[in-house]
């Protein structure tokens, strides 16, 4: 394993630096061409200036993704240098880290994009141990559990990830100073996907939470008819619950289910105002600026969940249905 993570990091550390280099040195003649394509674009369509921004939006992210690694590569130095309480702190100063690293990208989204953030429900977070289980709507949302969750609230997660996300070095470095778990969706042994999945609710304090996007992938309408399909074959009666559901996905409940056995509180998490960032085609598109971003968080004790196996899947099934109810109504208001 090891030596998987030194190959896969000797191709994405230095491409993340060449990218960061390259958009550096040619940052100022880019803007100058977005400003351009911007003017008459705003001209022709009237839409938000989206060039100039997604210039500076990767060009924070690509900083940040520099940033953490050397970071992260003087800890490791100081490690060695001062072998014992390097390594009693390694975690703290991952997680630290990844907050920092959260913040910026926050922080970018609000500036450049001009996003406004509320939520209601944020009571319900602490404390912990809780299993919180969040919404995949786009490629920003994983930004809102750093953010609520951890920096406003103090709880440290633990990420279920899918094995992919390795190709980011700063997640991939920081993620497995963690104790995270990375995902293979491609496994034929889904049977030891679930088991490592479970070890993560193992000895969780009240400072702690485990974090799953229980969709198993980013929303798209094209998903959620191939799912819906899929369900209508293999569990009518599941399939019956999720129909009209049009916000999210089917629930893949392997993950959760293997972590209920733990008798721990579950946090489910709808929002709104992302859906316009599912990718970069959708952004420059649908040019989502000055949006407002709503979150609701909403809490089950572990004594209101079933203790039977196929009673969980479906109450995993109507409570994730409510997520989409809360998800209409937010977007009404």
């Amino acid at each position: 394993m090891k030596s998987e993570a030194f190959r896969r990091r000797l191709v994405t550390i230095p491409t993340v630096f060449i990218m960061w280099l390259l958009l550096s040195l040619l940052l100022v003649p880019l803007l100058l061409g977005a400003i351009a394509v911007d003017g008459v674009r705003g001209l022709l369509t009237r839409k938000p200036w989206m060039a100039v921004r997604l210039i500076a939006i990767g060009w924070v992210y690509l900083t940040s993704q520099v940033g953490a690694i050397v970071i992260a590569a003087i800890q490791w130095l100081a490690s060695l240098v001062f072998l014992r309480k390097a390594a009693e702190k390694r975690t703290e100063w991952a997680y630290t880290l990844q907050t920092w690293w959260a913040r910026s990208i926050m922080g970018a989204m609000r500036g450049v994009m001009g996003f406004r953030f509320e939520a209601t429900g944020e009571e319900h977070i602490g404390p912990g141990p809780i299993i919180v289980l969040f919404r995949h709507a786009s490629i920003a949302d994983n930004l809102l559990p750093h953010a609520y969750v951890s920096d406003r609230n103090g709880i440290r997660l633990r990420w279920v990830l899918k094995k992919e996300l390795l190709s980011d070095p700063a997640l991939d470095i920081g993620g497995n100073r963690m104790p995270n778990y990375f995902v293979d969706r491609k496994s034929t042994t889904s049977e030891v996907e679930r088991t490592n999945i479970a070890e993560l609710g193992r000895g969780l304090t009240e400072k702690e939470g485990i974090l799953l996007f229980p969709e198993g992938t980013r929303f798209s309408p094209k998903k959620w008819n191939y799912r819906m399909g899929q369900l209508a074959d293999s569990d009518p009666e599941l399939h019956a619950i999720m129909d009209g559901h049009e916000h999210v996905l089917p629930p893949r409940p392997g993950g959760v289910l293997s972590l209920l056995d733990h008798d721990i509180d579950v946090v489910f998490v709808a929002h709104t105002g992302l859906e316009s960032m599912r990718g970069i085609k959708e952004i420059w598109n649908l040019a989502p600026v000055g949006r407002t971003v709503r979150l609701n968080f909403r809490r089950v004790p572990a004594a209101a969940i079933p203790a039977e196996q196929p009673k969980r899947v479906r109450w995993l099934f109507e409570e994730w249905a409510r997520v989409d109810d809360t998800i209409v109504e937010m977007q009404s208001t």
